[in-house]
C-alpha cells in the first residue's frame, strides 16, 4: 500500500506542475548562461524614452507625483569597529592616561551652530537605531534603557554624530579634508574622514582595492550599518538626513538578489509599487491602475518585456530568471517606489561583460529619469566603466584618492606624474586601480595630492554650499501610503500564491496527512467501536498517540520555507515595504487553508476508520482539537524558524522540540514517573493537552474508561479545560510570539 500511495503521490505531484499555467513560465537556466541579452548599445540609453520627473508621460501623473531631485552630500564620514585590545596596548593606554569619553559628541549640525530640541533627542532608542547612529553596542543600549539617555550621552541628532576626540575641524586644516587623530586602542578604522557629493542625474562608481571600504561607505550613507562607530554629517539638499524622509526617497539594491521565487517579474514589481509607491488620494481602483501602468513603464525602461511573465525561480536549483535579469529586477523593485536616491552593491558581480553592460545600462536609465545613483563595482570592462559619470576611488583604510568625473582622470594623473600615461589598449579601470592603489610608483603620494586638489575643494564646497542653501527635500503631505490592512492583504495574497505554486509544500502538508492517517486507520481499523472492551480502550489510546504524532510533522515542514524567505523579509522590512507585524500575521493566516484542510482530512479518514464515538459532542470536540493540533505545530515551527540563526539550527531545534514533546506528554512516561527536573516540560507541553483531551473525549464517560484514565492520572471532567488550553492559550501565545519574533534579525552589517 505504501508503494501504491507513493506512486499515486508522484503522479499527482508531476501533474500539479500544470498549475503554473502558460502565464508563469519556468525556464531552466544553466548557471552562467544568459538568455537573449539585449545588445550593448541599449545600455547607453541612446534610445531614450520620454520621461518627466521620473514618471512616464503615459502614466497617471496626477496620482503619482515625480520623485524630488536629491543632492546627497557627506562630510568627514568615519567608521570604526571594535577589535580585541592587546595587553601591551592596554598598558600603554593606562600609562599615557588617555581617557576617551563617548559622551562628548556633537550633533550633525554642530558645524553650523544648530541644536536639536532636547525632548526629541532624549527619546529611547532601539539597538538598530544605535547601530545606525554610530554606537551599535548592546551594553550601551541597556545602560541607556535603565539609566536614561542623558546618563550615556549628550543630546544628538537622528543622523550621524561628530566625535571631537576623533576629528579636528576641517576648516582649520590646510587641506580640504578632515584631519583625523589615530584611532583609540580597541578600534579599527575602516573609513577615514570621507567628504563626498552625489548630484541628481549622475551615475557614480565606488571603486577601490579589496577591503578598501566601498560597500562600507555605501552602507553608512544608506543607514544600513547595524554596528560600529560612525561619525560625520550626511545631508539631503543641505538638510541633515532624517530617517522618515530617507526611507521615502532611498532605495538599496543588495548584492544578493533576494526575491520571492514563486512570483513573476511583473508580480514582483507590482508588489513593491503597491506597498511603497505613494500616491495622491483617489479611488483604490484608479490608484491600482496607475501603479500597474507605472510598473509596465519600468518593465519597458529596464528591458524586461521578454521576462515579465516568467517566475523568478530558485537560482541555486538552476531554474527561473538568468542572472542579469535578476539584477535588473532588483533595480526595478527599488525603483518601483519612485525613489530619488538609488544605491547598488556590486550589481555586476557574477556576470559576463555583456550582461554587466545590460545591468549598468539599467542604472544609467534610472539616472536619465533624475535619480542619484551610487553603486560599488569591481573590475568593470572598458565599456561598462565609461558608462559611469563620476568615480569615487578608495584606498586601503577607506581613504579617498580621487573623486570627480571619469573623463578627467587621465589629465589628473598626468598633472601629478606626467610620465604615467594609460595605455589606450588597456582596460582603464584596471590601470587606474593599479596606479592609485598599487605600488607601481612609490614617488606619487596620491593621498596628499587629493587632499590639496581642486576635487577635494569642490566636494567640500558642494557640501557647504548645499548646507547654506538648505533647500531640503520637499515631500507632498497629501500623498497616501499603503495602510496596515492593505499591507496585510497584499503580503497575505503573495504568501498564499507562493504556497499554491509550491507543490512540494502542498504535498507535504496534505498528502502526508492523508497517507499517514490512512495507514494508522488501517492498523487500528474498527478498534474503537467497543468502548467496554479493555483491548479496544488500549488500542484507542495508542491510535490517539500516533494521530497526535502525525500532526507534529508540519512543525518541520513549516521551518524550511520560512527560513528560505526570511532574508527577503529582512530586506523588505528594512526598505519600508511593510512592517514586521504585517509579515508575522500574514505567514500565520496563509497557513489557515492548510491547517483547516489537514484537520478535516484527518478527521474524515482517521475518526471513522478507527470507529470512534459518533456522538455529536465528541465529534465536535475531536474536530476542534484536530484543528488545534494542525494549527499549533506549524506555528511552533515558524516560531523556531524565526528564533534560529540558520536552517541547520532551526531543524535541530525543531527535532529536539518534537522529541521532548513526545517524551513528556504523559503517555510514554506517566506524569508521576517524570523526573522532577523535567516535570515543568509536562505542564507547558502543548501535545500533552491535545493527547489527553482526545483520549478522555473518547474513552471517558463509562466505568471501564474512567478507571483507565484514573490510572493515567487523566480526568474526563477536564476535557474542555484541555481544549481551552490547547486551542486558546498555546495557539494564541505561539502566534503572538511569532509577531514579536519577526523583530529579531540575524543579519549584521
Amino acid at each position: 500500500l505504501t508503494i501504491v500511495f507513493e506512486i499515486v503521490g508522484c503522479v499527482l505531484l508531476h501533474t500539479s506542475q500544470r498549475w503554473y499555467g502558460p502565464s508563469t513560465k519556468r525556464y531552466q537556466v544553466v548557471s552562467g548562461m544568459s538568455l537573449a541579452a539585449p545588445p550593448p548599445d541599449w545600455t547607453m540609453g541612446r534610445n531614450k524614452r520620454n520621461y518627466d520627473d521620473g514618471l512616464p508621460k503615459s502614466s497617471s501623473s496626477s496620482l503619482i507625483p515625480g520623485a524630488p531631485r536629491v543632492h546627497l552630500t557627506a562630510n568627514a564620514i568615519t567608521y570604526e569597529v571594535d577589535v580585541p585590545i592587546e595587553n601591551d596596548q592596554a598598558t600603554n593606554k593606562e600609562e599615557r592616561g588617555e581617557h576617551v569619553e563617548d559622551q562628548d559628541r556633537q550633533t550633525v549640525g554642530s558645524t553650523n551652530g544648530e541644536k536639536d530640541e532636547e525632548d526629541e533627542d532624549l527619546k529611547p532608542r532601539s539597538p538598530l537605531q544605535y547601530g545606525q547612529t554610530g554606537n551599535g553596542q548592546a551594553v550601551e543600549w541597556l545602560l541607556a534603557k535603565r539609566l536614561g539617555e542623558s546618563a550615556i550621552r549628550k543630546p544628538h541628532h537622528d543622523s550621524l554624530s561628530s566625535n571631537r576626540s576623533m576629528t579636528t575641524s576641517s576648516r582649520a586644516s590646510s587641506a580640504y579634508c578632515t584631519t583625523l587623530e589615530p584611532p583609540i586602542p580597541g578600534r579599527l578604522r575602516l573609513l577615514s574622514g570621507i567628504t563626498c557629493s552625489f548630484e541628481p542625474s549622475t551615475l557614480t562608481a565606488l571603486m577601490g582595492s579589496s577591503g578598501a571600504g566601498k560597500t562600507t561607505l555605501m552602507d553608512v550613507l544608506a543607514g544600513y550599518k547595524t554596528g560600529g562607530h560612525i561619525t560625520g554629517d550626511i545631508s539631503l539638499n543641505g538638510v541633515p538626513k532624517k530617517e522618515k524622509v530617507w526611507k521615502s526617497i532611498a532605495g538599496y539594491c543588495e548584492q544578493t538578489d533576494l526575491h520571492n521565487e514563486a512570483c513573476t517579474v511583473r508580480e514582483s514589481l507590482l508588489f513593491s509599487a503597491r506597498l511603497r509607491l505613494k500616491t495622491r488620494h483617489a479611488s483604490s481602483k484608479e490608484i491600482d491602475e496607475a501603479k500597474e501602468r507605472w510598473c509596465e513603464q519600468l518593465i519597458e525602461w529596464l528591458g524586461l518585456e521578454e521576462y515579465a511573465d516568467i517566475l523568478v525561480g530558485n537560482e541555486s536549483a538552476g531554474e527561473g530568471l538568468p542572472k542579469h535579469v535578476r539584477k535588473r529586477l532588483t533595480v526595478g523593485v527599488e525603483w518601483a517606489s519612485n525613489c530619488s536616491v538609488l544605491f547598488a552593491d556590486e550589481p555586476t558581480s557574477g556576470l559576463d561583460s555583456s550582461s554587466a553592460a545590460v545591468v549598468v545600462g539599467a542604472l544609467k536609465r534610472a539616472c536619465q529619469q533624475g535619480l542619484t545613483v551610487v553603486c560599488t563595482i569591481h573590475q568593470p570592462s572598458r565599456f561598462v566603466f565609461q558608462t559611469f559619470d563620476n568615480l569615487l576611488l578608495l584606498r586601503k583604510g577607506g581613504i579617498c584618492v580621487y573623486q570627480g568625473k571619469i573623463s578627467e582622470i587621465s589629465s589628473y594623473i598626468n598633472s601629478i606624474v606626467p610620465a604615467l600615461k594609460p595605455d589606450p589598449e588597456e582596460n582603464p579601470a584596471d590601470k587606474i586601480l593599479e596606479i592609485f592603489c598599487g605600488n607601481n610608483d612609490a614617488s606619487a603620494d596620491w593621498i596628499s595630492s587629493y587632499r590639496t586638489s581642486k576635487m577635494a575643494k569642490d566636494a567640500w564646497n558642494s557640501h557647504q554650499g548645499a548646507i547654506e542653501c538648505k533647500m531640503g527635500v520637499s515631500l507632498d503631505s497629501n500623498l497616501q501610503s499603503a495602510s496596515f490592512t492593505a499591507q496585510l492583504y497584499f503580503v497575505l495574497t503573495r504568501q498564499l500564491l507562493a504556497h499554491w505554486r509550491n507543490p512540494s509544500y502542498t504535498a507535504i502538508r496534505w498528502w502526508w496527512t492523508i497517507l499517514a492517517n490512512l495507514l494508522i486507520g488501517l492498523v487500528y481499523f474498527g478498534s474503537g467501536k467497543d468502548p467496554n472492551s479493555l483491548n479496544s480502550l488500549t488500542n484507542t489510546i495508542g491510535a490517539m498517540f500516533f494521530y497526535v504524532n502525525v500532526a507534529t510533522v508540519p512543525l518541520l515542514s513549516a521551518i524550511v520555507p520560512l527560513i528560505s524567505e526570511r532574508a527577503i523579509m529582512y530586506r523588505e522590512v528594512l526598505s519600508g515595504t511593510y512592517s514586521n507585524s504585517v509579515y508575522g500575521l500574514a505567514v500565520q493566516l496563509a497557513e489557515l487553508p492548510f491547517n483547516l484542510g489537514a484537520a478535516l482530512w484527518s478527521w474524515v479518514i482517521f475518526y471513522w476508520m478507527v470507529g470512534l464515538s459518533p456522538e455529536g459532542d465528541r465529534v465536535i470536540y475531536f474536530i476542534l482539537m484536530a484543528l488545534g493540533a494542525y494549527w499549533l505545530m506549524p506555528a511552533v515551527g515558524q516560531l523556531v524558524a524565526l528564533l534560529s540563526p540558520n536552517i541547520g539550527a532551526a531543524v535541530g531545534l525543531g527535532g529536539l522540540s518534537m522529541t521532548l514533546f513526545q517524551l513528556t506528554m504523559g503517555f510514554l512516561i506517566p506524569a508521576n514517573k517524570i523526573p522532577p527536573w523535567y516535570i515543568w516540560m509536562y505542564w507547558i507541553n502543548p501535545l500533552r493537552y491535545i493527547q489527553q483531551g482526545l483520549t478522555v473525549n473518547q474513552i471517558g464517560g463509562n466505568p471501564l474508561g474512567d478507571a483507565a484514565l484514573e490510572d493515567l492520572g487523566w480526568k474526563f471532567e477536564q476535557r474542555w479545560w484541555y481544549c481551552f488550553v490547547a486551542v486558546l492559550f498555546f495557539i494564541l501565545g505561539t502566534n503572538i510570539g511569532i509577531v514579536y519574533a519577526t523583530h529579531i534579525t540575524w543579519i549584521k552589517r
